[in-house]
This record gives structure tokens, C-alpha cells and sequence, in this order.
């Protein structure tokens, strides 16, 4: 019986030590973290990084809605193979996403979300070993030259579904984002898929 109670006033100083916030609550969420993604016709993922601001709203001590700002690079490595056999070049685009999100807390800290993500191109290039081409303005050319009309869209739109913890304001967040745009204009439909894993921290500014 003593275990059973020391268990249970740690269980409760742990659930005491999870942030709970009040219903009218302003936080403030300063992120960084690592994104792995792809493009639907890709071979092979990429890893890098991600860093942003988020704003989040209680409506209830259960229920938030959040927006923010993330600015990420995303893509994919292709292997094929020529005359001098196997090679492999990678496609990087650098997005700044802005998402928006439902928070429900299922339990004190712990929260399911979902929203939609818009997001906005910023550079698109091509690498394979020491050359890095600009996507822009390569395909600006090939388009006259074969006359096509070839390009990587600016505007990206992706559903993004995931789960956080957070304990004393320090928040782990993790999000799966399905991409519904096209990210090429023309030839065959592919689209981004990218998974962020997150270290943020949790700032109070009022309610």
C-alpha cells in the first residue's frame, strides 16, 4: 500500500509538472527542428532543417487553434543511370509554410492536431556532385529550347496531422504533411511529402 501511494503522488507531481494552459490563453513558440522528406516520384529522401514561430490561442482549457510561420527546405534524391552507369542528383526547395492548426489536449500536455498548410517556394535547385544548377532559370531555358513550359510552382498546399507533448513548456512536436499541389506545372503529377519533428518552447504573453 505505501508503494501504491509514493507511485501515486509521483504520478501526480508529473501530472501537476505537464503545462495546462487556461482558456484564453496567448502562448508564443519559437521552433526548430528536422524535416525528412520526399517528392511522390522520388527514390530516396532527404534530411535537413526547419525554424519558425508559432502562435496558439486556448478556446478552452482543452481545445486551441495556432498559425505560424516555418521556413523549411524540402525535396528528394533521384538515382538513374547513363552511358558512365548508376548516378544520383537531388532536388532542394525551400519553402517558407504557414500553418494552421487545430490543437485538442487530450490529456494535460499531451495534444492530437490537424490543419492545412499553405506554403510559398522560395528557391528551387538541382544538385549533382559539385554542380548546383537554379531549377528557375534552367528551365527557363530548356522551355526555349524545346518549347515547353516547364516550371516548379511557387504555391504549395499540404494537410498536416500530428501529435505533441509538452512538459514545462518545453513542446515535442511531430507532423506528417501531405502535399495536394502539384510541385511541377507540367509532365507527370508528384507531390511533397515531408515529416517534422520539432523542439519548441512555450512562452505566455497574456490572456
Amino acid at each position: 500500500m505505501r508503494k501504491l501511494i509514493v507511485l501515486s503522488a509521483m504520478l501526480l507531481t508529473a501530472l501537476v509538472a505537464m503545462a495546462q494552459h487556461e482558456e484564453g490563453e496567448l502562448l508564443l513558440q519559437p521552433r526548430v527542428g528536422m524535416s525528412i522528406s520526399t517528392l511522390t516520384d522520388a527514390d530516396k529522401t532527404i534530411t535537413d532543417m526547419h525554424f519558425g514561430l508559432e502562435a496558439e490561442y486556448m478556446i478552452t482549457d482543452q481545445f486551441s487553434l495556432s498559425a505560424g510561420v516555418l521556413l523549411s527546405n524540402q525535396g528528394a534524391k533521384y538515382d538513374y543511370v547513363d552511358s558512365e552507369g548508376p548516378q544520383k542528383y537531388e532536388i532542394d526547395l525551400d519553402y517558407v509554410q504557414v500553418p494552421l492548426l487545430a490543437n485538442y489536449y487530450v490529456l494535460p500536455g499531451l495534444a492530437i492536431k490537424a490543419g492545412v498548410q499553405p506554403g510559398f517556394r522560395m528557391r528551387a535547385k538541382m544538385k549533382e556532385g559539385d554542380y548546383t544548377l537554379d531549377l528557375d532559370e534552367g528551365l527557363k531555358l530548356l522551355n526555349y529550347v524545346v518549347d515547353a513550359d516547364y516550371k516548379i510552382n511557387k504555391i504549395d498546399f499540404s494537410v498536416p496531422v500530428g501529435l505533441s507533448y509538452e512538459f514545462r513548456n518545453i513542446v515535442l512536436d511531430a507532423r506528417y504533411n501531405f502535399g495536394l499541389l502539384k510541385v511541377a506545372s507540367d509532365g507527370d503529377a508528384f507531390y511533397n511529402r515531408f515529416f517534422m519533428l520539432t523542439l519548441g518552447y512555450k512562452i505566455g504573453i497574456g490572456n
